[in-house]
């Protein structure tokens, strides 16, 4: 089977098109056939060796895939043919990956390939965000932050469906018309006006209920400067490269809480939850609520590219590579 394989830690540039033997399969994995793979920042970054986890090569990157299960293991009862929506820990870049039975979501046959592998991480991180650690309710108002990147259209789309009024912040004329396009009530262009100021006059002064944060760098304060008194500021991550230095005065003064979201590892501690989460997300699809489309289709070979993009910004919307 084709693979893409990391044997080198460094830029994408160096990530390899292999020819490789099918994963073997422990007793309660399942073999994929992968039709979709769903690309993430953290992936750029695994191949770098610049994560919060290193692994040594040679690996396969890739971390949610969609497909059709091929092969299943002992302990596994699940039919050879089910489409499903996976969650390798790697292995995703490629025609088949092995996957935990505890690590898979059963979809209907028709459920679309392309938006199976959008929707395990942007959208379980974005909803977990915002339904378990912001607690939002309707009516309340969400800054994001990067609304042009896989997180923030994401947080924009479930955003409408929870009820919340949303600001997005982007830096050039291309991102502003993608996120219109998803439906956002409010445009800050942090290029050409200051965030803070912005936000305050488009909320009557109040300032903004939730901040969805994947970007770090000093736009953070900027925006943690402009929640309302009892905010959340929910950091996703730090796409900017540079982790804030935050004065905890602010928290004091406005009352407003940071909270962490590492969606990764609450899966692991509550699969429940996220069992119920997933189902909601796929409810709102299969209802016609939640469409996914993703902005950035590469084929295989193109992984490399569609990696670089991410490091130079380039890439809007999500991206997925189409095997």
């Amino acid at each position: 089977m084709k693979s893409i394989v990391c044997t080198t830690l460094g830029e994408p540039s160096l990530l390899e098109v292999k020819e490789v033997t099918l994963p073997s399969l422990g007793e309660d994995d399942v073999l994929v056939k992968v039709q979709a793979a769903g690309v993430n920042f953290p992936d750029a970054l695994l191949v770098q060796g610049k994560y919060q986890i290193v692994i040594d090569p040679p690996f396969t990157p890739g971390n949610e895939v969609c497909g059709l299960i091929e092969d299943v293991g002992s302990n596994v009862n699940i039919p050879v043919g089910t489409k499903v929506i996976g969650l390798p820990p790697v292995g995703g870049f490629a025609e088949y990956v092995a996957v935990n039975k505890n690590l898979i979501i059963p979809v209907n046959d028709d459920f679309d390939s392309l938006a199976g592998a959008s929707l395990p991480i942007n959208y379980g991180t974005a909803y977990y965000a915002l339904k378990r650690r912001a607690d939002a309710s309707n009516g309340e108002s969400l800054l994001v932050l990067g609304a042009s990147g896989g997180i923030g259209t994401a947080s924009i789309q479930l955003a409408k469906i929870m009820g919340l009024k949303t600001l997005c912040a982007v830096g050039s004329d291309e991102k502003e018309d993608y996120v219109k396009s998803l439906g956002a009530d409010e445009i800050i262009r942090y290029d050409r006006e200051p965030l803070k100021e912005t936000v305050k006059e488009l909320t009557n002064g109040l300032g903004v209920d939730i901040v969805m944060d994947p970007v770090g760098g000093d736009v953070s304060e900027q925006a943690l400067r402009a929640t309302a008194f009892n905010g959340r500021h929910l950091v996703i991550g730090f796409a900017n490269g540079e982790i804030p230095k935050i004065s905890l005065n602010l928290t004091l003064v406005k009352g407003v809480s940071i909270v962490g979201v590492w969606w990764g590892r609450w899966t692991n501690t509550s699969p429940k939850e996220t069992a119920q989460d997933f189902s909601e997300l796929v409810s709102f699809i299969n209802d016609n609520k939640l469409k996914i489309v993703p902005n950035n289709v590469y084929k295989l070979e193109e992984t490399p590219i569609a990696l670089e993009n991410f490091l130079n910004r380039k890439n809007i919307g999500k991206t997925v590579i189409n095997i």
